[in-house]
């Protein structure tokens, strides 16, 4: 957080996507999603608008020459990934995972990636792809579940690609735009942190990991049999696999090593 003058008036503004607020966020998404073919002066100055949280009146009272020289406090989020921390846990009858992709297991991953590459694919057009990916990853919290005590690491129902789907259309196509692409932003970041925080394990296509790589990360993981068979493998977390496969790779270089 930084805090800035304007006009005799502090304003305490977020200078990382993390520090946005619940309200910042679904209102930045929606206006990046406007312009994101062209971020234009006056998308800047929306953004500047909600970032300091100054009313419309203080706004439009605000010369634009004023307002100039700190518009460069919004490039971060034109620039940024998205937020890492999970700021919206919670919306309507839906739950949300945890921050950093803390408790998002492997075969939620697999499925997540094929809509997030299809979203993106068709330059942001598609919205069937992006409420799949929502609904994979926002699901009805577990039955008579005390929240206080969360002894799974999880307030999410288990993950069930058929009703994930069905809850696509059903709910979440209606739920606000600006929720759903806020969820697009938060996915996108926690991917590209765990990218260049797994360096080794995610070699060659630029760094991705399309789906059939993912599988062969998850028969890899179960051949050692330390995880148990396939379909446990597939349950345990997704930065549980990392640790695994960049111990594996540690191994094949010292094997490596001692043979040359």
């Amino acid at each position: 957080m930084t805090i800035i003058e304007l006009n005799k008036r502090l304003y305490t503004v977020p200078t990382t996507w993390d520090e946005l607020s619940r309200k910042q966020l679904l209102e930045v998404s929606d206006v990046l999603y406007v312009c994101r073919d062209n971020v234009d002066d006056g998308s800047y100055l929306k953004l500047f608008k909600i970032i300091t949280g100054m009313s419309w009146f203080r706004f439009f009272s605000t010369r634009p020459i004023d307002m100039e020289d700190f518009l460069y406090l919004t490039f971060f989020l034109v620039t940024g990934d998205g937020p890492v921390k999970n700021i919206i846990k919670e919306y309507d009858v839906l739950v949300g995972p945890d921050d950093d992709f803390n408790n998002i297991s492997g075969d939620e991953f697999v499925f997540s990636e094929d809509f997030y590459f299809a979203f993106i694919n068709s330059k942001y057009e598609d919205l069937d792809a992006l409420n799949n990916l929502v609904a994979i990853l926002y699901r009805y919290p577990k039955k008579n579940y005390d929240r206080k005590i969360d002894p799974d690491g999880d307030l999410r129902q288990p993950f069930n690609q058929n009703i994930c789907l069905h809850n696509a259309k059903h709910i979440v196509k209606y739920l606000p735009i600006s929720f759903r692409l806020a969820v697009f932003h938060w996915y996108n970041a926690c991917r590209i942190k765990m990218i260049s925080e797994n360096p080794d394990v995610f070699t060659g296509a630029g760094g991705e990991a399309p789906k059939y790589g993912l599988l062969s990360m998850m028969r890899t993981i179960a051949e050692s049999g330390i995880h148990g068979d396939f379909d446990k493998v597939q349950k345990m977390y997704v930065k549980m696999w990392m640790m695994e496969l960049n111990e594996k790779i540690e191994e094949a270089k010292r094997i490596e090593k001692i043979n040359k």
